[in-house]
């Protein structure tokens, strides 16, 4: 999995670019966010990565954000959900790195991406963790391979023409993310500009 630097780092680029210098300390207040998930390792009667990684962890931030959006309250909107970013970001690299049970408790089945590179028709291709029932891949013009991995059966997709760490697509995929909270975060603060000047206007 990745280890405690990546997440803090993740997590200290993305507070960083969300919050100018006058709300900078807000970045500490969330940083703890980014390791949060791995709290299930100590955990009993519990599998690592399960109690406390799966997407049901994001629905308190992003209720509290919500409603600080329908408030009008920017503390607390942005607050919630940099909050729900940094749990999400920790959720996703540990998906593309040996996989999370994305809905527990209502199933325990691993969903995710291994990083071990296998051999398949000359070319190496990236493993998918393990699905809850196995589907041929033949139907989507692929190879079907069944293995067992966490007591399930998964599908090994066509091979790719070189071996891409599975952790890179986590990272696309996170930043991408981010790119696109910037993005909105800009758009709402150019309306909440363009009313004030309107108002300004018709006095």
């Amino acid at each position: 999995m990745p280890g405690l630097v990546i997440h803090v780092g993740v997590a200290l680029v993305a507070l960083l670019l969300y919050f100018d210098d006058r709300n900078r300390k807000y970045v500490l207040l969330l940083l703890p966010f980014a390791v949060l998930p791995d709290l299930d390792h100590f955990a009993p009667l519990y599998a690592p990565r399960e109690m406390l990684h799966n997407v049901f962890l994001l629905v308190p931030p992003l209720a509290i954000a919500l409603y600080g959006l329908k408030t009008k309250n920017n503390v607390v909107y942005s607050i919630a959900l940099m909050a729900g970013f940094v749990l999400f970001s920790h959720i996703v690299l540990d998906f593309f790195n040996g996989g999370v049970a994305l809905f527990y408790p209502l199933r325990t089945t691993w969903y995710g991406f291994t990083n071990t590179p296998h051999v398949a028709h000359g070319a190496v291709a990236l493993i998918s963790e393990p699905l809850s029932t196995y589907v041929p891949s033949e139907a989507l013009g692929g190879f079907s391979t069944v293995n067992e991995a966490h007591g399930a059966v998964f599908l090994i997709p066509k091979p790719l023409g070189a071996y891409v760490p599975s952790e890179a697509f986590g990272f696309a995929l996170t930043f991408i993310a981010l790119a696109v909270i910037l993005f909105v975060k800009r758009q709402l603060q150019f309306d909440t500009d363009a009313r004030e000047l309107a108002k300004q206007t018709n006095v």
